[in-house]
């Protein structure tokens, strides 16, 4: 829980957005529901979006290509061999045929195992954010050991990578493949 000082000496425990949405996702009754229709788009919402987006690339992200910025990633160890992957994402336009990598990568640079998903279908709010929850299984044939968590953007239908444009608080991966994604975290299975 957030604290929020309201200048009267007196401090109120409240529960940010993200909590609450995370404590309503553990209820086994919970359920997304997919949206009908985008939500409206005008010039201040993106501007203001962008705004944000760059305070938070102060600190941490990857701008893919100057429209796919992520802002936030966060990996959980819900069970031992399943991981939730939280995104956030800051977008000015997603084509049909873009898609997320995230490899997990050995101590080798072997990929073992991965957590790709499309942008197709994902709905921006008004501010151009799209949030994401990822479950990624890991292979009973994985291995035990740490893991490297690269992510990039890429189109399959071009079999290109798009550029990493900027990032900050994550690496540049070194893989020679690519040089368009990033290292954002370790994580042991």
């Amino acid at each position: 829980m957030s604290k929020l000082n309201r200048g009267d000496g007196k401090a109120d425990a409240l529960a940010s957005l993200d909590e609450v949405c995370y404590l309503l996702q553990a209820h086994p009754g919970f359920r997304e529901l997919p949206v009908p229709r985008a939500a409206k788009k005008s010039r201040t919402g993106i501007a203001i979006g962008r705004l944000i987006k760059n305070a938070r690339l102060l600190n941490f992200g990857a701008e893919f290509a100057g429209s796919v910025t992520l802002w936030h990633f966060q990996i959980h160890q819900e069970q031992p061999r399943v991981l939730l992957l939280d995104l956030r994402w800051q977008v000015e336009r997603i084509h049909d045929d873009w898609s997320v990598f995230v490899h997990f990568v050995d101590e080798d640079g072997a990929i073992r195992f991965q957590g790709d998903y499309p942008l197709r279908g994902e709905t921006p709010d008004p501010l151009g954010f799209v949030y994401s929850r990822r479950v990624v299984v890991v292979p009973a044939e994985t291995p035990p050991g740490n893991y490297r968590v690269r992510l990039g953007v890429w189109s399959p239908g071009s079999a290109s990578h798009l550029q990493l444009t900027q990032f900050r608080g994550c690496q540049r991966d070194p893989a020679d493949w690519c040089r368009n994604a990033v290292v954002l975290a370790g994580v042991t299975v």
